[in-house]
């Protein structure tokens, strides 16, 4: 039994390393992106009235400008990794219905 459990796992670990190699830099991206934009909310755009008139200071320090940055190119990053999903899978789809209509 343990033989056979080692055995899968052996066979796992290539699979889980290409796994993280094709789509860890989207994971990092996404997880940044969750992060910063809560981090920009609690600390440079607070939901008081001392928040609002203190933001327009607050807003332009280094730590906010560097959420923003993230905010916005992790959000890009995301967006172009649902366009290769969807190129990716509509070449498939595209291959599938080309194939269909020669056979008929």
């Amino acid at each position: 039994m343990k033989l056979r459990v080692f055995k899968y796992t052996l066979l796992l670990v290539p699979v889980i390393k290409n796994i993280w190699n094709l789509f860890g830099i989207y994971i990092l991206w996404i997880v940044l992106h969750f992060i910063c934009s809560n981090l920009y909310v609690k600390y440079c755009t607070p939901n008081t009235i001392i928040g609002f008139l203190s933001s327009p200071f607050i807003t332009s320090l280094p730590q906010c400008q560097a959420f923003r940055w993230v905010i916005y190119n992790g959000g890009n990053s995301i967006m172009n990794m649902w366009m290769i999903l969807g190129i990716w899978i509509m070449k498939y789809l595209v291959v599938i219905a080309v194939t269909n209509v020669k056979m008929c």
